[in-house]
């Protein structure tokens, strides 16, 4: 594919997505309806047209054939006054009226079927009309419906990242706790264990925990001696195993 091609093609993709965007469907309905019964009423002043001129052909023929009878009379007068060359010229004036009176038949005729073609177009029109009219409302009540789902479907997209984001909050607040929650069951143990003096502790002033630590100084020295001892005994009792 040449260069101008591929870019008159990435052009057409993106004219028509425009032009997507911009449609709307109900809008597009409305507007092919209002073709449609502009159709309508071209047709129906068309058949206005075309009946008004068959009327003014039928009043010329009426005319014409009036002026035949009356120039075939005038012939039969001057005959009976004998004159030829008057009855003549009457004669042909008739046939003349009488050549006229075929072509407006011809005319008349051709009127007549342009008449039933738009009377037969007229209620084809109508029927389209009718039936555009209700598939018209009901593309449109679809499209709503349709319209209404897209727009929960959306909303519940969001809703879902919403609710992620909130379940992630969740969880960190949690982790957080936890966390909190460790490190201060960690001070406990370390105040309860003698490691960390509880400061907010107001019952025990200074002379008792000086106290507190000379007892475990001395729980201490008491359990170190103990382990001498018994290492000891243990020590003395080897050669005479030996």
């Amino acid at each position: 594919m040449s260069i101008l091609a591929r870019i008159k093609s990435i052009f057409g993709a993106q004219a028509n997505n425009a032009l997507n965007n911009l449609e709307d469907p109900k809008a597009t309905l409305d507007y092919s309806l209002t073709k449609l019964q502009t159709q309508m009423r071209q047709v129906n002043d068309s058949l206005v047209q075309v009946a008004a001129a068959r009327r003014r052909l039928e009043a010329q023929r009426h005319t014409l054939s009036s002026a035949a009878a009356r120039y075939e009379q005038q012939a039969r007068a001057a005959l009976q006054q004998n004159r030829e060359d008057l009855a003549r010229l009457a004669l042909e004036r008739k046939h003349q009226a009488e050549a006229r009176i075929q072509e407006l038949d011809a005319s008349i005729a051709s009127l007549d079927n342009q008449l039933q073609a738009l009377k037969t177009a007229q209620a084809t029109l109508r029927t389209k009309i009718e039936i555009f009219r209700s598939k018209k409302e009901e593309l449109k009540a679809i499209y709503d419906s349709a319209q209404a789902q897209l727009r929960v479907r959306e909303a519940l997209s969001g809703l879902s990242n919403d609710l992620s984001d909130v379940g992630n909050a969740i969880q960190r607040a949690e982790e957080r706790i936890q966390e909190m929650q460790a490190r201060a069951e960690a001070i406990e143990e370390l105040i309860t264990g003698g490691i960390l003096e509880d400061v907010l502790d107001a019952d025990q002033d200074e002379v008792e925990r000086e106290l507190s630590r000379l007892a475990r100084a001395e729980a201490v020295e008491t359990e170190l001696a103990r382990l001498k001892a018994e290492l000891g005994q243990t020590q003395a009792a080897q050669p005479e195993a030996a």
